[in-house]
């Protein structure tokens, strides 16, 4: 499978270096002040935030780039839906019939679409800077089983590599003629039906070969003690960190809550 779809991106960065448990954290607490505080300016802060650590974790633009194509239709989509549907508020904008479009419709639509857009920027930071064995290890270390920590892991890691995969499958099949844009809805459905075909076969062959690696490696054998190669442990600059977040959480719920 090309690198292309892997969101691990190798690189020696103090991002990459940081302690999975601690960057796990970052996640955990920006998720939950990005919805602590609805308002447009805190989404905003959170993408600028997230954009500059993904700037210092020298992380290409072409994987970027690809998180922002796959987010714009999406962001556009739930603007557009809020702002046309969302109702409420005195302040008309524009009329149409039954259509109203208020000024609060527009900002609601606006806050969500960049809240979406803060969330995926803040899981991808943490996944473009943690490679599958790392989040296994810190998932273990926080006292998650290791069948539990190795399937969301695999399940992060295999998500992108169907996403690529089914672009080949496209990709060949338009290259062999089949027309996926012709039509109406149902037209379009009934051509993807290759497509689906061949990634439920490849699926099927992936599935295979992931269970004869974890077999091969006694995953969810009786009596077997597992063995890291590199153990996990708080550097001076992980607790540094990790004390910084928990300072601004704390100062997020404090001023909220005030």
């Amino acid at each position: 499978m090309s690198a292309e779809f892997d969101l691990y991106v190798r690189r020696d960065t103090w991002l990459h270096r940081l302690d999975p448990r601690v960057k796990l954290v970052f996640v955990i607490e920006a998720t939950i002040l990005t919805f602590l505080w609805p308002s447009i300016w805190s989404a905003a802060a959170a993408i600028v935030l997230c954009s500059l650590l993904v700037w210092r974790g020298q992380i290409p633009a072409a994987q970027i780039g690809r998180v922002w194509r796959v987010m714009a239709p999406l962001m556009v989509m739930v603007f557009v839906l809020n702002a046309l549907f969302g109702g409420g508020g005195e302040a008309v904008w524009f009329r149409l019939g039954p259509l109203t479009i208020t000024a609060e419709a527009v900002q609601r639509g606006a806050l969500l679409a960049m809240r979406l857009l803060a969330l995926t920027l803040i899981v991808s930071l943490w996944l473009f800077t943690t490679d599958q064995a790392s989040l296994v290890r810190g998932f273990v270390a926080l006292r998650l089983p290791y069948a539990w920590g190795l399937t969301l892991a695999l399940a992060l890691r295999y998500l992108p590599i169907f996403a690529g995969l089914f672009e080949q499958v496209r990709d060949a099949q338009q290259a062999r003629g089949l027309d996926l844009e012709g039509g109406g809805f149902w037209r379009k459905l009934n051509a993807y039906r290759p497509v689906l075909i061949a990634m439920l076969i490849s699926a099927l062959r992936n599935s295979e070969r992931l269970g004869w690696a974890l077999e091969a490696r006694a995953v969810g054998a009786a009596g077997i003690r597992r063995t890291t190669f590199r153990a996990l442990h708080m550097r001076r600059t992980d607790t540094l960190v990790l004390a910084g977040l928990l300072i601004v959480f704390a100062a997020g719920l404090l001023l909220r809550v005030l």
